[in-house]
């Protein structure tokens, strides 16, 4: 005598559901969210400044020397904001030694409206560094095209 198999009345009654559910939903499109994203998109220049830690005398920027700089000098000049990235660097210095140190990846975006200014103000703040921790050099990389930010 067969048993009976009760698993594809059961899936039947599962597809059932998914079809009556699906039905049951309101459709939604894409195109309306692709346009109040595109809405709120605005044309942002990317600069990245990359600081090494490292002094020449062997010693070490310090957490609370480098939160000072920050405060300092980066915050005035970008108030509305930017992202600091904690890294491991290496770099060749110009005696041909290769060094490997931690340093610090500065991320400012700004305004396609006040990319001069901005721009200038990441050369002080470069500047800055350089001198105030005695660097042989800082990393400044500009994207030469714009990115689209979202808010």
């Amino acid at each position: 005598m067969p048993r009976e198999l009760r698993v594809p009345g059961f899936a039947l009654q599962c597809f059932a559901l998914l079809l009556f559910l699906n039905a049951a939903l309101p459709a939604q499109s894409v195109q309306p969210a692709r346009a109040v994203a595109e809405a709120k998109t605005e044309k942002f220049y990317r600069t990245e400044i990359y600081f090494g830690r490292a002094r020449r005398d062997g010693t070490v920027v310090s957490d609370s020397e480098w939160k000072g700089f920050l405060d300092e000098i980066v915050t005035p000049r970008f108030p509305d904001g930017f992202t600091v990235l904690h890294a491991t660097g290496q770099y060749r210095e110009k005696s041909g030694r290769i060094i490997s140190e931690p340093s610090e990846a500065l991320i400012v975006l700004y305004p396609a409206a006040s990319r001069k200014e901005s721009r200038a103000k990441i050369e002080e703040i470069r500047r800055a560094y350089l001198r105030r921790f005695a660097q042989e050099s800082v990393l400044r990389v500009d994207l030469p095209k714009s990115v689209r930010v979202s808010f």
